[in-house]
């Protein structure tokens, strides 16, 4: 997902600091009144998993046959464990992400794409929450969210388009944002990679809705909205499902050994708890790696 510069329009979100042992920590992330909140715990074995989504509209019989909620969850559990553990999407070692100081390496959510299998049913899972708001057109934001959106497009069978990064100047005069299917009058899901403060979510929306297009829904690989200072308001409003969140991809990434258990548990206390770049604990982390 690309950042931008930060916007007015946002929503504060008001996160707890981890001072227990555990390192538990419950984050608020909307103001009451507002679409949802996530929550997030280090259990020694599993993972919470993400909330499933309501059932398709589907005639009983044919939910009995293809709908199970235990089955479901179950499913959608197994996926977040092999996004989290697909290599080199979770990386040690300390980096920088927006002029900020990062315990790990921001996230390469392009991993993914590498297992055909994985991109296939990552494809699937957005291709349910597509078929749940009646959505005409899926349209990728440009880049990332490309591959994906063409995975959930095929696995729908509904047309797909892509959306340019704002600001885009292309070769053509006149060269319009959105590209493949007609999305004017339409009504669309936007898929990206990740979802944060949402300010792409914002620029991306105004661009589709400048072509026509009225987004209904937002689908993402990992919804970072759990780590972030502040939410826009749009994207604090429009429906949106991930297969994780950010703090779920590391708690499943060290459970499944790709984070040491110490860097895990410092790298948490960083970002939640929000470390300057000159807190002596950062020199803690790659004597733990």
């Amino acid at each position: 997902m690309n950042t931008y510069e930060q916007m007015d329009n946002v929503v504060a979100l008001h996160t707890a600091r981890r001072t227990d042992p555990g390192l538990s920590v419950q984050l608020e992330l909307f103001a009451a009144g507002a679409s949802q909140h996530l929550g997030y715990s280090a259990p020694a074995d599993a993972p919470s998993l993400v909330t499933p989504p309501r059932p398709l509209s589907l005639a009983p019989e044919q939910l009995r046959l293809f709908y199970d909620d235990e089955r479901t969850d179950a499913a959608d559990g197994a996926l977040a464990t092999r996004l989290a553990t697909a290599p080199g999407l979770v990386q040690a070692g300390a980096s920088s992400w927006d002029g900020g100081r990062t315990p790990i390496h921001p996230l390469s959510l392009e991993s993914a794409y590498a297992d055909p299998r994985l991109l296939r049913d990552l494809g699937a899972r957005g291709a349910r929450f597509a078929r749940d708001l009646g959505v005409d057109v899926v349209v990728g934001a440009e880049t990332a969210g490309v591959p994906l959106a063409a995975a959930v497009s095929l696995a729908a069978g509904v047309p797909f388009a892509f959306v340019r990064k704002p600001g885009y100047r292309g070769h053509e005069p006149d060269e319009p944002p959105v590209r493949g299917a007609q999305v004017a009058g339409r009504r669309v899901l936007l898929v990206d990679d990740a979802v944060s403060s949402g300010t792409a979510v914002e620029r991306f929306t105004a661009a589709l809705a400048g072509a026509g297009a009225e987004v209904v829904g937002v689908f993402v690989l990992v919804d970072m909205r759990d780590v972030a200072d502040t939410v826009t308001s749009l994207a604090a409003a429009l429906p949106t499902q991930s297969v994780a969140t950010y703090l779920q991809v590391l708690d499943l990434a060290t459970a499944n050994g790709v984070l040491d258990a110490a860097v895990h548990m410092l790298s948490v206390d960083a970002i939640v708890n929000r470390w300057t770049d000159d807190d002596p604990r950062w020199e803690l982390l790659p004597m733990s790696a």
